[in-house]
């Protein structure tokens, strides 16, 4: 694995790599240079550098000119398994599919070469072109890279409109693919030891190790005195160049929310907005799960559709639950004096009320018959 270098690190020009390969229509006689190029492409997307869009431009130009580009017939094409994106709107699709219309298809998708073809790099250019029934795609095929997953999901860990909950999942997936642990347990392992690091004032000097080489990043957690289910959670996260406070903070608490939020999310909803919806529980609210769903669908809506910034989105929640709580008050309130009264009514003695007036006795006796043909009528409606 090659070593992390940091982000100011010069981009490598990708045009010297492909000088040498011969021509042909397969790129697996030049399996070689694409294994450079690939971990070189990883390293520049996963370092942000602005260089790699530019260097791509160039490289799909020699590619094209060496006949590298082939035309595959979609119907042989598969979308990976192991694809972190699983989300895909259907307004992101319609986007694509009107460019591909107007302007044909513009860049290759890249391809690995299994049994079938997966894809690599380019499912929403794939599903738009099956939308308009176009019957193949430009493409490019790569030897598959060891690791698939990692490989799919440096690739697309970093990019920003991969959803924090397809993120989420996907890097569950990659460390319970290179540990022992259940999946469930990866985000309380990463809470624990974070809060601990926390607390020991140690976490800062974690996060820094993101620009580091493995070698820094080994040492360091070595010495946090973690435990080897600890320090392989870390270790795995630096290597994704991703700060274990941050995805603690903002990338697990997705995997806990409500399956409703869940769904929003993969229709379009930020995930913090999502974060804030989460309050509308039955417990806050004081009613059942039913209702609280009815009452976070609704709330959803108004933000989707109002476009409500994250902040409005929180104080639109606080709105609901104290309307909630208000009600439930008043509702315990009106229920009070019902209760007050029979208790007095059971401190009524069989003695007290033989030394009671009849003329008040037969008022009393009037009343209760009174309040108990209410009662039944209530009792009657409510069933």
């Amino acid at each position: 694995m090659p070593d992390r270098k940091p982000t100011a690190r010069k981009a490598p020009d990708l045009s010297n790599y492909f000088s040498g390969a011969k021509q042909s229509q397969q790129l697996s006689e030049a399996e070689e240079e694409i294994l450079k190029l690939k971990a070189e492409i990883e390293e520049l997307r996963s370092s942000g550098s602005n260089e790699l869009e530019a260097q791509l431009k160039e490289l799909r130009e020699q590619l094209q000119s060496q006949t590298g580009i082939l035309s595959i017939p979609i119907e042989q094409i598969e979308p990976n398994p192991e694809q972190p994106r699983q989300t895909f709107l259907p307004e992101s699709v319609e986007s694509m599919s009107r460019s591909l219309n107007s302007d044909g298809q513009l860049q290759p998708i890249i391809l690995i070469q299994r049994e079938k073809l997966l894809l690599f790099d380019g499912e929403r250019r794939w599903r738009s072109a099956k939308a308009l029934g176009w019957e193949a795609l430009q493409a490019v095929i790569i030897p598959e890279p060891e690791s698939l997953h990692r490989k799919a999901l440096l690739t697309s860990l970093h990019r920003e409109d991969l959803n924090p909950l397809d993120k989420a999942e996907a890097i569950v997936r990659e460390i319970a693919s290179n540990t022992e642990l259940d999946a469930s347990d990866i985000p309380r392992i990463l809470s624990t030891v974070v809060r601990r690091l926390n607390m020991q004032k140690r976490m800062n000097a974690v996060a820094e190790l993101v620009a580091e080489a493995p070698e820094k990043q080994h040492s360091v957690l070595a010495s946090l005195g973690l435990s080897d289910y600890e320090q392989a959670v870390l270790s795995i996260l630096l290597d994704l160049q991703l700060n274990p406070a941050s995805v603690d903070a903002n990338i697990f608490p997705m995997l806990s929310l409500a399956d409703d939020l869940k769904a929003a999310i993969r229709s379009g909803l930020k995930g913090m907005h999502a974060i804030a919806l989460q309050k509308l529980s039955a417990k806050n609210l004081g009613i059942s799960e039913e209702q609280a769903h009815v009452i976070r669908a609704e709330t959803t809506k108004k933000v989707a559709e109002e476009n409500l910034s994250v902040i409005a989105t929180r104080k639109v929640v606080n709105e609901v639950i104290t309307s909630h709580q208000t009600s439930q008050t008043e509702i315990t309130s009106t229920r009070k004096p019902v209760s007050l009264e029979v208790r007095r009514l059971q401190k009524l003695s069989f003695d007290s009320l033989k030394k009671t007036e009849r003329s008040e006795l037969l008022e009393l006796q009037d009343t209760l018959r009174q309040k108990l043909t209410e009662i039944e009528t209530i009792l009657r409606d409510v069933e």
